[in-house]
């Protein structure tokens, strides 16, 4: 598959991914009322499993789709999620800006580093 169109399919579900974590997430912080560390990794937690299963199956179509590529998919995910938590950290307790616009900034960036993580390392 052409890199434009990988991409394209990245970016349709990265957007349905993203939307659900994200209502997750805001669920957890203004329904539960969880601090936002806490809120971000629950939203990490159940996204991540139906992410792998969108990307295996739509998007990096090509290469390793066997169940080893979730043993490389798990560490690329423990760490965009370290990266979100210090990026959110970062703009909540230091620069004192509002959790969700932080969160949505942070989610971006992390889509970002996880397209190009997930091309040449999960689903090589």
């Amino acid at each position: 598959m052409k890199l434009t169109q990988q991409l394209q399919r990245f970016i349709i579900t990265g957007l349905a991914n993203t939307g659900f974590a994200y209502g997750v997430y805001a669920f957890c912080d203004l329904g539960l009322h969880m601090d936002y560390f806490w809120a971000a990794t629950a939203a990490w937690c159940i996204g991540v499993c139906f992410s792998y299963m969108m990307f295996r199956t739509f998007v990096f179509t090509e290469g390793d789709r066997s169940w080893r590529s979730f043993k490389r998919f798990i560490p690329t995910y423990v760490f965009l999620l370290v990266i979100n938590l210090i990026g959110l950290h970062i703009l909540v307790s230091r620069m004192h800006w509002n959790e969700l616009l932080s969160q949505a900034l942070m989610v971006v960036f992390c889509a970002g580093l996880s397209f190009i993580i997930n091309r040449i390392f999960v689903f090589k």
